[in-house]
């Protein structure tokens, strides 16, 4: 047999786990409503007959408790058809014909009132009938349903696996209070649905951890990465890191383990590139650090569109992902202020309302140019914006820093670059 495809049917099983199955077999599959069609051309070699091929594709299914109707044919649609109007598992031989009721075929209701009319019940009384008796009385159009009946359909099966996930369920017998005792049983898991996702040809670069709790609640996390990557290991540890910085606040008694669908990653690298630390090394020294130091202090910083003392917040949602560019259209002189933290305290002298003298334990000198004052803040409604003034002052024409008044005195708070 030149050709030879076999088709599931089983409205109940996800299109995933009938996509995983089928992949055993085959490499071209095609996800079909309530079943999976896939091309077995060639396992002959490997398995046997027509008949075996159905029997491993069998054996596969009640492992994996999948309830469905299988058929295998030679050609696309004969399977399908078979798989859609008989129960267990069909196998249809190139030069054999196993009739199935007209209804099957997809006729129009007027046409099967008249066949049946005429005694006409199954393929097998309509093959029966010339067919150039059939297309002169129901035109060219019924030439597919004639092909259909024997085995002559011209589809093409084409790949269209659309899943993006993967999901995993465990439950546990016995509530479980330290999130570390489960790492064996995630592991386990995880190993489970990275290589599903990598048999889709896909990597991941998000995962979701659903805990079902001991007091009726569930405790969700969302780990995304700047990445794909399909490392158990690094995953696993990245878990636990981000568990262990948020525990969940009861015994865990069931897992949920979902892992999303992206374009694997990919590397070139060249001869005298420079090198970098790889991208799952660098995210969980991060983590271990914000373990030590708290996630909130650790993070992308990102500028503050106001006027604040200290104009940045830190995202930690975010890592540089060590490819950022920026193209420069205008080139401009670009100043950068450097707050010193703390303050240095400053000795100030005024002269005729003036600032004349700057000094502080580690620079001094006359005062040449200064600008302000303005108030700390730009946000006008807290109280702070009224405690702290600030100038920006040239000290013996070299430098420019930031200086501050409070309640407590005088400070230079930054220095421009």
């Amino acid at each position: 047999m030149s050709k030879l495809y076999a088709c599931i049917i089983s409205p109940a099983t996800e299109s995933a786990e009938l996509a995983v199955l089928a992949e055993q077999f085959a490499y071209r599959i095609e996800s079909i409503e309530g079943g999976i069609l896939f091309d077995v051309s060639g396992l002959e070699n490997r398995i046997g007959t027509p008949a075996q091929i159905a029997r491993s594709i069998k054996l596969e299914m009640d492992s994996r408790g999948i309830d469905g109707a299988l058929a295998v044919a030679a050609n696309a649609r004969t399977a399908e058809l078979y798989a859609r109007s008989r129960e267990g598992v069909t196998v249809v031989a190139e030069d054999e014909h196993l009739p199935l009721p007209l209804e099957a075929l997809g006729i129009d209701d007027d046409t099967l009132k008249v066949f049946h009319a005429l005694g006409l019940e199954s393929t097998a009384d309509l093959k029966a009938i010339p067919e150039n008796e059939l297309i002169a009385r129901y035109g060219s159009e019924f030439r597919s349903t004639l092909d259909l009946i024997d085995q002559n359909g011209l589809h093409i099966l084409t790949p269209n696996l659309k899943e993006h996930r993967i999901t995993w369920d465990h439950g546990l017998d016995n509530a479980v209070e330290d999130f570390e005792q489960l790492i064996f049983i995630l592991s386990h898991g995880l190993g489970k649905v990275l290589d599903e996702t990598q048999h889709f040809g896909f990597s991941s670069e998000q995962l979701d951890i659903d805990l079902s709790l001991d007091d009726k609640t569930t405790a969700n996390y969302s780990i995304k990465l700047s990445f794909p990557t399909c490392d158990r290991i690094f995953w696993l540890k990245l878990i636990n890191l981000r568990i262990a910085n948020n525990p969940p606040p009861a015994a865990i008694s069931a897992i949920r383990l979902v892992c999303h669908f992206a374009r694997p990653r990919s590397i070139e690298r060249g001869l005298f590139a420079a090198t970098r630390p790889e991208p799952e090394s660098l995210l969980l020294t991060v983590d271990k650090i914000k373990k030590i130091v708290g996630n909130e202090n650790v993070g992308v910083p990102v500028l503050v569109d106001q006027r604040l003392p200290e104009s940045f917040d830190l995202d930690a949602s975010k890592l540089p992902l060590g490819r950022e560019r920026t193209d420069e259209r205008n080139i401009r002189p670009v100043v950068a202020l450097t707050h010193f933290n703390p303050p240095l305290l400053a000795n100030i002298t005024i002269k005729d309302g003036r600032l004349t003298h700057l000094r502080t334990q580690h620079f001094g000198g006359p005062v040449t140019e200064y600008g302000g004052a303005w108030m700390q803040s730009s946000q006008w409604w807290t109280h702070g914006f009224w405690q702290q003034m600030e100038w920006d002052v040239e000290v013996d024409g070299k430098r420019i820093y930031r200086l501050a008044r409070t309640a407590d005195g005088w400070f230079v708070t930054g220095g421009y670059d």
